[in-house]
């Protein structure tokens, strides 16, 4: 892989990552966890084109992330929406994506023709000024081969490595600062964590207190 795909976050390399993401591309952005393919969720040759790069299933969804917690209920519903609300004010922007019902807004290809989306918002500050320089929400899915990363997250060795070769741009910013990939919480029936990560059960009960231990 050319090294001349590795951007610094520099203010002008943002700007060519937001406006190739814009224009259908596949990059690598930093997240709160691993580094991750990022696309143009209403972009669905991008989606295949990123699921083809990871060799993952065609018919699984993606977490769609926005900048500001507030966005959420443009892209998700709840019954009890006051359930999302306390654990974004605690924990967003943070490593933790929250599952709820989707709203018309949703393109159908991010949840796979589901009914509910898994929602995140990061608070890495080289994907938040990339967030602002494309002023979508966007798509990302782990830089690396479907199950070639178990239990690490995903840095920029692995991520040049994996699929580098694949990529128009990897954007370089700032480490993790995290151990796990993010915390996955599902809120469209029973409360339930579906994946573990640094935000743990017991920091979710801490607000709502209606999670089972692992």
């Amino acid at each position: 892989m050319t090294t001349m795909k590795v951007l610094t976050p520099t203010v002008e390399n943002i700007e060519t990552v937001a406006d190739c993401i814009l224009g259908g591309g596949v990059v690598v952005t930093p997240s709160d966890t691993n580094l991750a393919l990022t696309v143009d969720p209403w972009n669905e040759t991008a989606i295949e084109r990123a699921f083809t790069i990871k060799n993952r299933a065609p018919t699984d969804p993606l977490t769609l992330f926005i900048h500001d917690p507030e966005e959420w209920k443009t892209w998700g519903s709840l019954t009890e929406p006051a359930l999302v609300e306390s654990l974004i004010n605690e924990f967003w922007p943070g490593p933790l994506n929250l599952i709820v019902n989707k709203t018309n807004a949703v393109p159908d290809r991010v949840v796979a023709g589901g009914d509910t989306v898994s929602i995140g918002c990061l608070r890495n500050p080289t994907w938040r000024k990339l967030a602002q320089a494309t002023d979508i929400p966007l798509c990302m899915t782990s830089a690396n081969k479907t199950g070639q990363a178990d239990g690490q997250l995903v840095d920029l060795e692995m991520a040049c490595e994996q699929v580098g070769d694949e990529v128009d741009y990897i954007l370089n910013g700032e480490a993790q600062g995290t151990t796990q990939s993010s915390t996955i919480v599902d809120l469209t029936g029973t409360p339930s964590v579906l994946r573990h990560g640094d935000i743990s059960v017991e920091q979710l009960n801490a607000v709502i207190d209606v999670f089972s231990s692992p």
